[in-house]
């Protein structure tokens, strides 16, 4: 009897971790939507474009603090709705193998004297076509 009571619980428990922990097709974009309403409304508020009624409970008598309230809740939301996009990112640069100084050394002055000889290559055919439309309108 008491293995049953037990099995409950830890279904009850995996139930409830399993709403919080699915991924829901939309909530994602949900959130970011919500997110960028209240940063919207608090900066309305604070900017003094939209006012609060003093007679509203709470919020009335403060208006500038549920302005931030709502700028700093919707911040939050905004990174929370983001994050998922790049979690993956953050795996995969603590997987990055850096180049040694010298390598490092030795990529920099190649980049140099290939933009140095590109630069040179354009700067050549450039005077090249001045000079032949120079004679063609003469």
């Amino acid at each position: 009897m008491a293995e049953k009571v037990e099995k409950k619980e830890y279904e009850k428990k995996s139930k409830l971790v399993e709403v919080f922990t699915k991924d829901y097709k939309y909530e994602g974009l949900i959130l970011l939507i919500l997110a960028l309403v209240a940063i919207t409304l608090g900066c309305l508020i604070t900017s003094g474009v939209m006012t609060i009624p003093a007679d509203v409970f709470l919020i009335g008598e403060y208006p500038k603090v549920f302005a931030w309230i709502l700028i700093v809740l919707g911040a939050f939301s905004l990174v929370l709705s983001i994050w998922p996009y790049y979690k993956p990112s953050v795996y995969e640069v603590k997987r990055i193998t850096w180049p040694t100084k010298k390598t490092l050394l030795v990529n920099i002055r190649d980049t140099f004297i290939f933009t140095i000889a590109l630069a040179l290559f354009f700067w050549g055919c450039d005077t090249l076509l001045l000079f032949i439309t120079s004679l063609i309108t003469k």
